[in-house]
C-alpha cells in the first residue's frame, strides 16, 4: 500500500486516492481492507458508504447485505465474474454469488436492470436468500473492524462468541473510536451504528473513499478472474452510467442556451449538437460522476483524448472558467438552480463541493483555488499510475 502525507493540506494519499485527515485513526481505517481472501469486505464497506449517503446511520445487517447483492448483480449475471472460489463440483462457495445465482434462476430481472429494481427483487425474496445472507452476517461485520483490534488474533475464540464480541467492541470503542459499533438485535435485524466523528469524515470524503474501495474491489476481482479484461467496466451497466449524467447534460444544455459555452480544448464556442459531457480526469481512474470533474467538450476532440489526462497547464484554467460560469449562473437563474439540485443524488456526493466550491458569491480566485486544491492531487495520482497526457492535435503521451 502506498501512503503519502501532504502536510501542507493535511491530506493523505492512499493507493492514489486522497483522503483528508481529521485526527481519527486513519491508519487503521486504511488497513480495514487488507488481507482480503474474499470479496465481502469491499462490498460491505461500499454498501455502508452508499447508505450513509442516503442519511442512514443505524443500519441493519439485512439492508447492507441486500445492497451488496444488488451491487454485484450485473458483474455476476452479465459477465459471470467469479466472486470467490468454487467447490469440487464447480459450484461457487461465495455467498453473494450464490444468492445472485438463485435470483437469476427466477428470471425476474434483466441482467442490465438498475440497482433499485434489483434491490426490490432481493427484498421480495428474503426467505429464498436467507441462508446466504446469514452466512455473510456471521463474520463480515465483525472482521472488518479487526484492524482496530489487533490484540485479537485471527483464531481468537472471541470471534465466535457474538454476544461477548459485541460487548468487547463497545468497550474498545470508548478508547479507539471505531467507524461503527454493533447492536444487540438478533440475526439479520442486528444493526451497525456509525460513530458520529467517523460519519463526518466518511461523508466529507465519500467520493475518495468509494474510489479507494472500488480500486481494491477491482484488484481482487481481477485476481479471481485473470482472463477477463477491463474488469472496471464490468461493474455496472452502461445504461446506469448514462443515467448518472442525464441531469448534468440537462444543466449544461440550459446554460448553453442562455450564454453559450466555450470548448476547453479548442477555445471556440460549442455548437448545439457538437458537444458531450465527459470527465476531466478519466472516469476509469476516479470511477465517479461528480460535477466538479465533468465538462461539456467537443465530441470529436473528446474521442481523440480517449482515456488520457488533458494537459493541466494548458486546459485546467479553461475548465475552471466553465465550472465558475456554471456556479454563477446557478445562483442567477432559478431554472438552473432547479436543474442543479436534481444533480445532487448522482453528481454532488462530495460534501466539500457544496460547502466550499458551489457557493453563492464566491470570488473567482477562491473558486479556482478550491477546485485546483481538490483536483490536482487526484490528477497527479492518475499520472503516477501511468495515465498519459493529452493535448489537442497530438496523440502522443508526455
Amino acid at each position: 500500500m502506498c501512503i503519502t502525507y501532504i502536510l501542507s493540506r493535511k491530506v493523505i494519499v492512499v493507493d492514489g486516492i486522497f483522503i483528508y485527515d481529521c485526527n481519527l485513526n486513519i491508519e487503521k481505517f486504511i488497513h480495514m481492507l487488507d488481507d482480503s481472501t474474499e470479496c465481502y469486505k469491499f462490498y460491505w464497506l461500499d454498501s455502508i458508504m452508499q447508505l450513509l449517503a442516503e442519511q442512514e446511520e443505524c443500519i441493519t445487517f439485512d439492508k447492507i447485505i441486500s445492497r451488496m447483492i444488488a451491487d454485484a448483480w450485473y458483474s455476476v449475471t452479465e459477465y459471470h465474474l467469479r466472486m470467490g472460489t468454487k467447490d469440487n463440483q464447480g459450484n461457487s462457495v461465495n455467498s453473494i454469488e450464490r444468492a445472485i445465482n438463485k435470483l437469476d434462476e427466477l428470471n425476474y430481472l434483466e441482467h442490465t436492470a438498475d440497482k433499485r429494481q434489483v434491490l426490490n427483487v432481493v427484498e421480495e425474496n428474503d426467505k429464498l436468500l436467507h441462508d446466504e445472507k446469514c452466512q455473510i452476517a456471521k463474520n463480515v461485520p465483525y472482521r472488518l473492524l479487526s484492524s482496530f483490534m489487533k490484540e485479537l488474533g485471527g483464531n481468537d475464540p472471541l470471534w465466535d462468541q457474538r454476544k461477548k464480541l459485541v460487548a468487547y467492541i463497545k468497550i474498545i470503542n470508548e478508547s479507539r473510536c471505531m467507524p461503527y459499533t454493533i447492536g444487540t438485535e438478533r440475526g439479520l435485524n442486528r444493526k451497525i451504528i456509525i460513530e458520529e466523528r467517523w460519519k463526518n469524515f466518511l461523508v466529507d470524503n465519500m467520493v475518495s473513499i468509494r474510489g479507494w474501495i472500488q480500486m481494491k474491489k477491482v484488484r481482487y476481482l481481477q485476481d479471481k478472474n485473470p482472463d477477463v479484461p477491463g474488469i472496471i467496466y464490468k461493474l455496472e451497466p452502461e445504461n446506469e452510467k448514462h443515467r448518472k449524467l442525464q441531469n448534468v447534460r440537462k444543466l449544461w444544455s440550459a446554460i448553453w442556451h442562455i450564454s453559450g459555452i466555450k470548448d476547453i480544448y479548442s477555445g471556440t464556442q460549442l455548437g448545439k449538437k457538437e458537444y458531450e459531457i465527459d470527465h476531466f480526469i478519466p472516469w476509469s481512474f476516479v470511477t465517479n460522476d461528480e460535477m466538479w470533474n465533468l465538462m461539456p467538450v467537443n465530441s470529436s476532440l473528446n474521442s481523440s483524448k480517449k482515456n488520457k489526462l488533458p494537459d493541466w497547464n494548458r486546459y485546467f484554467k479553461r475548465f475552471a472558467e466553465n465550472q465558475f460560469l456554471l456556479n454563477n449562473m446557478v445562483y442567477e437563474y432559478e431554472e438552473l438552480a432547479l436543474l442543479f439540485r436534481k444533480c445532487k443524488r448522482d453528481n454532488l456526493n462530495s460534501l466539500w463541493s457544496v460547502d466550499e466550491l458551489y457557493i453563492k458569491e464566491i470570488k473567482k480566485d477562491e473558486f479556482f483555488y478550491v477546485l485546483e486544491g481538490r483536483l490536482k492531487p487526484i490528477y497527479e495520482s492518475a499520472r503516477t499510475q501511468g495515465y498519459g497526457i493529452w493535448r489537442a492535435g497530438s496523440n502522443s503521451q508526455l
